[in-house]
């Protein structure tokens, strides 16, 4: 005998939603599968007895509560229910949808047609469609472009495929914040590749470079890998010098701490053996709970900034000690020009023309770096200069020595004014104030035994010289003689032989110079 299956209650659980006012009509004239697929998912799993209208109506407002898109078509693709979520998404009220296919409702998506077209294989198959990105304007925002991740399956009654279910989740505004975030990554790459400092993000979990820039390259001489996230192997421990590596491992577990830390450490250049400062300022990255998961840095050479701060540190020792003795000799070259002068007018003459031989023998140190010394004939040069009296501008004199013997920077000046005493003192009454005479000015570094220092001998030898009778030398030679004589012995450690001849005067003197260099300038 047949028993009919039992009536679905229209009212109890479909709801009391007008549906005859929907194209879909009255659920009584509905088709038994429509009438079952509907009251499933209201009510779950048709019942053999209606559920209490308490269970039902808790039902309807876990559907239309939920946070995601829910919605349900019938086997022509109409919609039979969608929650409010879902009619948010789409920008129409809950009861515009029933009856209306997603076609005729929502013309705008992107390849609708073709949506359609799996949906009604969804039916026939009985295959779910999951994690389908859609894309698109709807009635409320056509002009927008919006995203949705959805999930199809089918609603059976029995054996039977009688409608569609749909799980929607919209991923516009997250989509938005992924295509800013990777335009954000790409500028953020095209800095870190034009920049000439490092910048690195290492990986907390895994212990591995997550990111190193460019310029890594041109430090170390290691490759960079490409791609998003690319993980590195980069042996940071071994291209740090040894004596640095406890404390950039210190400063590793500091910024794990949460700490932001900048330091010095010096690195070991492959292949050259060079070393290398670096400055580095690390700072920790954090997750949305706090855990440190990541640290970045920013490593920058400093090498030359390093060396240009410990040569101006020795330019300024140095300035120091020759302002001192500069202050000294000014001193000194006051007190015997006081003393030797007839008068004021005398005194300023002479000091005037002594401060200007400081002043040259200043400018020639002002022009030298580090280590680099004033040599002889620079020096030489300049004195005969200031007056016109190089062998160019006057064919009386004659100069003959190797170039770029250095001197000591701690004499230099007392030097100077002895030649500043020789060239005036020939303008006055000697060589070069005579036209039958001349001047010869020969230098030479000595040779050097074991153990000695280096030293320079020049001569001073003028000759055709009619010189004043015994016994009536100028004063003003008398002051540089002195000068020369006792001054110069004593500042420089040098030996003097000067002597006033039948024809001129001669002066011999041999000096100490720089240690370091004389021997390249020998060469």
């Amino acid at each position: 005998m047949h028993v009919p299956d039992p009536p679905v209650p229209a009212v109890t659980v479909l709801g009391d939603f007008d549906w005859a006012a929907t194209p879909l009509g009255a659920p009584e004239r509905w088709s038994p599968a429509l009438r079952a697929a509907v009251a499933e998912s209201l009510a779950g799993p048709a019942p053999v007895h209606p559920p209490a209208p308490s269970a039902a109506a808790a039902l309807d407002a876990l559907f239309d509560a939920a946070p995601l898109g829910l919605g349900i078509w019938d086997r022509e693709l109409r919609f039979v229910r969608v929650n409010a979520s879902l009619a948010q998404m789409n920008g129409l009220p809950p009861e515009a949808h029933i009856g209306f296919t997603p076609r005729e409702l929502l013309p705008d998506i992107a390849g609708i047609d073709a949506l359609m077209e799996r949906w009604r294989a969804i039916i026939a198959t009985g295959e779910p469609w999951l994690d389908v990105e859609v894309h698109g304007g709807t009635p409320a925002n056509s002009d927008k472009q919006r995203s949705w991740r959805e999930h199809f399956f089918p609603i059976r009654s029995g054996d039977e495929v009688v409608g569609i279910g749909a799980v929607v989740e919209e991923t516009t505004e997250r989509d938005r914040v992924e295509v800013a975030l990777r335009a954000s990554e790409a500028r953020f790459r095209e800095f870190a590749e034009a920049s000439s400092d490092v910048l690195w993000l290492f990986d907390i979990d895994s212990a591995r470079f997550a990111y190193l820039s460019p310029a890594l390259r041109k430090l170390y001489g290691v490759g960079v890998a490409s791609g998003r996230g690319a993980p590195l192997s980069f042996d940071w421990q071994t291209a740090i010098i040894a004596e640095d590596r406890d404390l950039a491992a210190t400063t590793l577990r500091r910024v794990r701490q949460g700490e932001r830390v900048t330091h010095d450490f010096r690195a070991r250049i492959p292949g050259s053996g060079k070393v290398r400062w670096l400055k580095n300022t690390a700072f920790p990255l954090r997750e949305p709970d706090g855990r440190v998961s990541h640290i970045g840095g920013i490593a920058q050479d400093v090498t030359e900034e390093r060396d240009t701060a410990a040569r101006l540190q020795m330019l300024i020792g140095e300035l120091q000690h020759r302002t001192r003795n500069l202050m000294g000799v000014i001193q000194a070259v006051a007190e015997s020009t006081l003393e030797a002068s007839a008068d004021l007018t005398d005194f300023e003459r002479a000091f005037s023309a002594r401060l200007d031989a400081l002043s040259r023998v200043q400018q020639l140190l002002s022009r030298i770096e580090g280590l680099e010394r004033v040599g002889f004939d620079q020096l030489l040069r300049s004195e005969l200069a200031a007056f016109g009296a190089l062998p160019d501008e006057d064919a009386r004199v004659s100069l003959a020595g190797p170039r770029g013997i250095p001197l000591r920077s701690g004499g230099i000046q007392t030097l100077a004014l002895a030649l500043h005493e020789l060239i005036t003192n020939s303008l006055k009454y000697g060589a070069l104030s005579q036209p039958g005479a001349t001047l010869s000015v020969r230098w030479a570094l000595l040779p050097v035994a074991a153990g000695e220092r280096p030293r320079l001998r020049f001569d001073w030898e003028e000759r055709g010289v009619t010189m004043p009778v015994r016994g009536e030398t100028p004063e003003r030679v008398g002051q540089g003689r002195d000068l020369i004589e006792r001054a110069v012995p004593y500042q420089l450690e040098a030996t003097v032989d000067y002597a006033l001849t039948a024809d001129g005067v001669r002066c011999a003197m041999v000096l100490p110079v720089s240690q370091t260099l004389a021997r390249g300038a020998a060469a």
